[in-house]
């Protein structure tokens, strides 16, 4: 890679990292601004609330899931599939669900990096559930994705976490152990046409450099529910700004493909 390339690419994550803003709305409250858009194209915001004893309370301050009711996805008694869903996206990141619906976790200054990065990834899975508002939608990607691999009867782990740069968490959706080369670390993407999601994976697999080097990186993204046009695009980013080889694994084309998943391979 030559100087210039790699100016380039220090560039690019520098302004990642630069675009989380950060102002005091209130005594012991900052509010958290990300470069990641909701479900309304808004900037996805958190907030931290400081106690006196120096405990730091992260929260989405209920916007999530309250986004989601406007949307006419609603988590009540009566819809037994989707309090699931949430549960195990929240429990496996380490997020609470408060009584007042907000996404929230505590920590020290220590582990604040940490834990913003294990809210931003619940919110912005939470947020993927939008998809439930069509009744006709009996399950999210991530479950399509996992009953083909049931089907193959590929063995993986579900939604692995692991220990990057700065002790920083990044969670993939599946982890495929192979024979003979390391493992195969899943994303899946259910709206290729948000940029953020391949700039997020990009970002993910370097906080995982020298941690995960004889891991591949595979994106499986949904083109089969919805157009996804922004193809050239999502393999710029992965090829501009990742130092590993990540491959983009269309919906379409899993059964073709298959192979990339398989264990002996």
């Amino acid at each position: 890679m030559t100087t210039t390339a790699k100016t380039l690419k220090r560039a690019y994550f520098d302004w990642l990292l630069q675009e989380y803003t950060y102002t005091d709305i209130e005594k012991n409250v900052i509010e958290i601004g990300t470069p990641f858009l909701d479900n309304d194209f808004d900037y996805i915001t958190m907030y931290a609330v400081i106690s006196q004893t120096g405990q730091i309370t992260l929260t989405d301050d209920g916007w999530t899931l309250n986004n989601l009711k406007s949307h006419g996805v609603t988590f009540d008694g009566r819809s037994k599939h989707k309090q699931k869903l949430l549960h195990e996206i929240t429990a496996s990141l380490g997020i609470e669900v408060s009584d007042d619906h907000e996404l929230v976790i505590r920590t020290d200054l220590d582990k604040f990096p940490l834990a913003k990065q294990r809210l931003l990834q619940s919110i912005m899975q939470v947020n993927d559930l939008i998809v439930l508002q069509d009744n006709s939608v009996k399950s999210i990607f991530f479950e399509e994705v996992e009953n083909f691999l049931k089907s193959q009867e590929i063995l993986y782990a579900k939604r692995p976490s692991f220990a990057g740069k700065e002790g920083i968490t990044v969670q993939f959706d599946f982890s495929i152990p192979t024979i003979h080369d390391g493992e195969k670390l899943i994303r899946t993407i259910s709206n290729g046409n948000d940029l953020n999601r391949a700039k997020l994976l990009t970002m993910d697999t370097q906080l995982l450099k020298n941690y995960k080097d004889e891991a591949r990186f595979i994106a499986i993204i949904d083109d089969v529910t919805r157009d996804f046009n922004k193809k050239s695009e999502t393999e710029a980013i992965f090829k501009e700004n990742s130092d590993t080889n990540i491959i983009l694994l269309p919906k379409s084309e899993l059964t073709n493909q298959k192979q990339l998943l398989l264990n002996r391979v």
